[in-house]
């Protein structure tokens, strides 16, 4: 009987723990990731909401994620290297989005070509 309090009481707290941590960080486990609201806060100021690049990103030669035949020519890993890593005229965003962050953006960028 000893025991299954035990079990119970650590099962307890255990729960009251993982929902603390969860309210105090805001994050909870398999959260899904805002892809749009990453692309508007981190791309569009150069890459524009719709793909297709502001004026800045234009002065800078940034691609129109909206060409279906551009797009064929990058495989995914070129995008992520080129989010993770920047270039030239791009800021590295590695110490900014985590891996699943960077291939949640792959995609949205890739589904501009599909419109």
């Amino acid at each position: 009987m000893r025991n299954v309090l035990l079990v119970v009481m650590l099962v307890g707290l255990f729960i009251c723990l993982s929902w603390t941590v969860e309210l105090v960080l805001g994050i909870s486990e398999g959260a899904e990731i805002d892809t749009k609201k990453l692309f508007k806060t981190h791309c569009s100021p150069c890459h524009g909401e719709d793909g297709k690049g502001t004026d800045l990103g234009k002065g800078l030669d940034t691609p129109d994620f909206t060409n279906a035949e551009w797009q064929k020519t990058k495989p995914d890993t070129r995008f992520v290297e080129q989010i993770l890593n920047g270039s030239e005229k791009m800021f590295p965003f590695k110490d900014k989005l985590n891996m699943e962050e960077v291939q949640a953006l792959v995609a949205y960028v890739r589904q501009f070509a599909q419109k």
